[in-house]
């Protein structure tokens, strides 16, 4: 199969560009998502920030996480572990253990210190709709907050109160308990960052199976463009050459008929034995005024002026004139007529009967049988010729195709012109028994 280089370079346009528009897609996707994790993030730190900050108040997490509706809301857990990973505190759901090498799932990503410690860690649940955050927050106890202006280092004022800015972490208990404390373990619900998230993910590849669509869209206007553009310019130059061939054919009228003229001028003077040469020009300008009357047929109007018409009677006449004698040998029960210029019809027949008459077979074999069948009209002229060559049957209404060594190759393109300007078809096939069936289909027409 032969590939046209104009499809190939606009197939290699569309994928260059498809390329850069999911390219563009995806940065576009990737700046979504990283936009929407730097939000959990921050969020998670607020999170953590607003737990510790709680320990002013309340004795441990539990109760910070339990007296405040914002902590409630979004925190799943929360844990504690030693520089082992055993558990130390808990609150909610929680990993009984944490070891620095252990992985709890998700996507990971952290930070180190130098000498690669592990500060901090966000791990993304995705089936949990949370985000989880291990932190090292200190080492040996949390310390306490430096002493502001007019402050004692224990938070007291000058007049022995205590600054709710500058209270201690936390005291008691629980401020032993943070000293061993080397991770913290939070996790934070984030279902809102989950919905965008997997919003974002089914929209990105719907858009670009779209932005494929689109491309491949804009890429068939082009080509369709470019080929209506390429009609266009045929159908400028058939119709200019129509106009020629149409100009020529009247202008070679007037010289074969002065050279007709001049040959009979020339029979009556010459010699017997110069009649031979005579009869070959004139034969020659009979083909030639028979060739310039079928390309003027083929150039005019197909339609013409269509009335109803009793195609049986065409044909008996056709036959009449070409064969002298009726050559119709079948017919319908009850007249039948199809809506055609009575003059395009006449010119289909004579031309399908001239080339049953020059099939090679015998004439008494000519005949035409008129059938109607389903709305439609079918005059089959039928021959006991050599019948077409394979491949023949389409080619044969191609203008100037022709299997003849005499044949002009108009004449059934001239027929087909004709017969699909009135609505039917011509269509050449085999005869059973041998020879050629060429068909005629026009619609019936219906009295009114």
């Amino acid at each position: 199969m032969r590939i046209d280089r104009k499809s190939l370079a606009s197939l290699g346009l569309a994928a260059l560009s498809f390329a850069a528009l999911a390219g563009l897609a995806a940065a576009i996707y990737g700046g979504i998502v990283q936009k929407d994790r730097l939000e959990s993030r921050n969020d998670a730190e607020r999170t953590l920030n607003r737990l510790f900050a709680g320990l002013r108040d309340y004795d441990d997490f539990g109760a910070a996480i339990e007296g405040q509706p914002r902590l409630r809301e979004k925190v799943s857990g929360v844990a504690a572990y030693d520089h082992d990973g055993v558990m130390i505190y808990s609150w909610g759901s929680a990993a009984p253990d944490f070891p620095r090498s252990v992985s709890v799932g998700g996507d990971r990503d952290g930070e180190d210190r130098s000498g690669g410690e592990f500060v901090r860690q966000y791990i993304e649940k995705p089936k949990a709709d949370s985000v989880l955050l291990v932190v090292s927050p200190f080492r040996g106890g949390p310390p306490l907050p430096p002493p502001s202006e007019g402050r004692t280092p224990d938070g007291r004022t000058s007049d022995g109160r205590t600054s709710e800015r500058d209270k201690p972490l936390a005291s008691g208990s629980f401020f032993q308990t943070l000293r061993r404390v080397d991770l913290v373990y939070l996790e934070i619900r984030q279902g809102e960052y989950w919905r965008r998230r997997r919003v974002a993910a089914v929209l990105f590849p719907l858009a670009e199976a779209a932005l494929a669509a689109l491309v491949l869209f804009v890429r068939g206007l082009i080509v369709r463009n470019a080929e209506y553009r390429r009609e266009l310019e045929e159908q400028r130059n058939l119709v200019v050459l129509g106009t020629a061939a149409s100009t020529l054919a009247h202008e070679i009228k007037n010289p074969l008929l002065s050279i007709k003229l001049q040959a009979r001028i020339l029979e009556r003077t010459c010699p017997e034995s110069a009649r031979r040469e005579l009869g070959i020009i004139d034969d020659e300008v009979e083909r030639l005024s028979a060739l310039s009357h079928r390309i003027g047929d083929y150039l005019r109007d197909p339609a013409g002026n269509p009335r109803p018409v009793d195609p049986g009677e065409v044909a008996d006449d056709v036959g009449r004139r070409l064969c002298g004698r009726a050559i119709v040998s079948a017919s319908p029960g009850e007249a039948v007529s199809v809506r055609v210029d009575p003059e395009r019809l006449r010119s289909i027949l004579e031309n399908l009967v001239r080339n049953a008459l020059e099939s090679g077979g015998r004439e008494e074999d000519v005949s035409v049988e008129i059938a109607e069948d389903g709305g439609l009209v079918r005059v089959d002229v039928l021959d006991r010729g050599a019948g077409l060559a394979p491949g023949a049957e389409e080619a044969a209404f191609d203008p100037f195709f022709t299997t003849k060594s005499r044949g002009s190759g108009i004449g059934l393109a001239v027929c087909g012109r004709f017969a699909e300007a009135a609505g039917g078809s011509v269509a050449l096939g085999p005869r059973a028994g041998g020879g050629c069936a060429a068909r005629l289909s026009l619609p019936a027409e219906r009295p009114a």
